[in-house]
């Protein structure tokens, strides 16, 4: 339990905030220190985080340029892409094709007489459908035998290979129409019609020799020739033909010659590169901002001098300048492809110039970065490290919040000094109260005493 005071009593002295005032005189250059010192320990831990968030920012900047298959992709440009489009892989070798677009898939579309509507009778019986060597039966039971009743039923068969019933109704009546769900010669439609108790199904026979109903859509195979090779494909799509292309066919033109232009994708490879330079230059900004000194203002950046922050700047500066070993080619250097260093040691990228190389000599770039001692590859490397747990950065890190925890150690040992000083000073001054009381009361007593004493005179102010 705290004690109670009641200062003053003896003395009329305002012990309370003299005891108050002179604690606060003690405490208050210590804690101005210590938050001081806090201070510029926590603006330095933040002026790391963002050094360290720079530092990942420009490491992810190099992941593209790091990997070899950004420098093995391929672009294919159509001279009609109204008539088809083309996808690549690594695998597709770079030149100009010549197509031609012959043909476009279509899908076998076969009709009905026609038939007053769709509650018509045709008959009953079996209907056993065929297309690309795969089969499913329909039995029709008399009393559902009926347009519509056939309709639902091929629709609804479980095993439905792929042929879709439909009632189309002209100026003749209606018409029971088979439409197979695919392309392709393959997926023509065969029906065998076996009729049973009632009517007449085998009006709905398609087979060779039997063809009582009519062909309204034929089924066709795309056809492309590719440098005067022909190629059928049941859908829209031909892969392989072109080791490592596909071309989407999406309108025929035959006889009539279009290109297929396949070369480097030169500009995914740029955009990486011109990521590398901003990434780079973004970093360089926020190693300028932390360690900058500015002399008319007399005021210097946080990192200013920081033998971490110089070891980091140092090292990544000095990959940067290292040409690329072991590619037995001239290019080996940011400089040959147009980067180059300019003040606050950013750089700047010659645009045609980089241009000028990818032409010219792109299989020779990917060393410069991707290779086993490139620049993305080494720079991954230098700032992995140096992000990595127990790497320099977070040695530097740790020690600043041990100085934190020091800190705060040192705050509570002034606390309890305080508190001790403060006893101290109560204790004093209540002792000094008591003395005066007894001061002034004994003066109190003598004044009374020497007032009584015979033939005194004592005059009252």
């Amino acid at each position: 339990m705290a004690s109670v005071t009641a200062s003053g009593i003896g003395s009329g002295l305002d012990i309370n905030s003299i005891v108050s005032q002179l604690v606060n005189a003690e405490r208050a250059p210590q804690a101005t220190r210590l938050d001081s010192k806090e201070s510029l320990i926590q603006a330095r831990l933040s002026a790391f985080g963002s050094l360290k968030s720079s530092l990942t920012t420009f490491q992810n900047s190099l992941s593209a340029l790091k990997s070899a298959d950004t420098f093995s992709k391929r672009s294919a440009t159509s001279s009609d892409t109204a008539a088809f489009t083309a996808t690549t892989t690594s695998a597709a070798a770079a030149g100009t094709y010549t197509v031609k677009v012959e043909q476009l898939a279509a899908k076998h579309t076969i009709a009905s007489a026609a038939y007053a509507d769709g509650d018509a009778v045709v008959g009953s019986g079996v209907l056993n459908f065929s297309q690309n060597g795969e089969s499913f039966s329909v039995t029709i039971a008399d009393g559902e035998d009926s347009l519509t009743a056939i309709r639902d039923a091929v629709n609804g068969a479980s095993d439905n290979t792929g042929v879709a019933a439909s009632i189309v109704t002209d100026q003749d009546g209606a018409h029971l129409v088979f439409s197979s769900s695919k392309t392709g010669l393959d997926n023509a439609i065969s029906i065998e019609a076996v009729p049973g108790g009632s009517g007449d199904l085998s009006a709905l026979s398609y087979t060779a020799g039997n063809f009582t109903m009519t062909e309204k859509a034929e089924a066709k195979d795309s056809i492309v020739v590719v440098d005067g090779f022909t190629l059928n494909s049941a859908s829209l799509k031909f892969e392989g033909m072109i080791e490592g292309i596909t071309i989407d066919i999406k309108t025929a033109k035959p006889g009539e010659n279009l290109s297929l232009t396949v070369k480097h994708d030169t500009a995914a490879v740029k955009k990486s590169i011109e990521g590398f330079v901003t990434g780079y230059n973004n970093l360089m900004t926020t190693l300028n901002d932390l360690t900058a000194y500015d002399p008319e203002a007399d005021t210097a950046g946080l990192l200013q001098g920081d033998s971490t922050t110089r070891s980091i700047a140092n090292r990544i500066r000095q990959e940067m300048s290292t040409l690329v070993g072991g590619l037995g080619v001239e290019l080996d250097s940011l400089a040959e492809l147009g980067i180059t260093t300019i003040d606050k040691g950013k750089l700047t990228l010659d645009a045609t110039k980089l241009a000028s190389v990818l032409d010219s000599d792109f299989a020779n770039v990917a060393g410069v970065f991707s290779g086993e001692n490139g620049y993305a590859t080494r720079l991954d490397s230098v700032i992995g490290n140096i992000t990595a747990g127990g790497g320099i950065l977070e040695n530097r890190t740790d020690g600043l919040k041990a100085q934190v925890e020091r800190i705060n150690d040192q705050r509570e040992t002034l606390d309890r000094r305080i508190v001790a000083i403060e006893a101290r000073y109560l204790a004093q001054f209540s002792a000094l109260d008591t003395l005066l009381g007894q001061l002034n009361s004994t003066g109190t007593f003598l004044t009374e005493q020497l007032a009584n004493l015979p033939g005194s005179v004592f005059k009252s102010n």
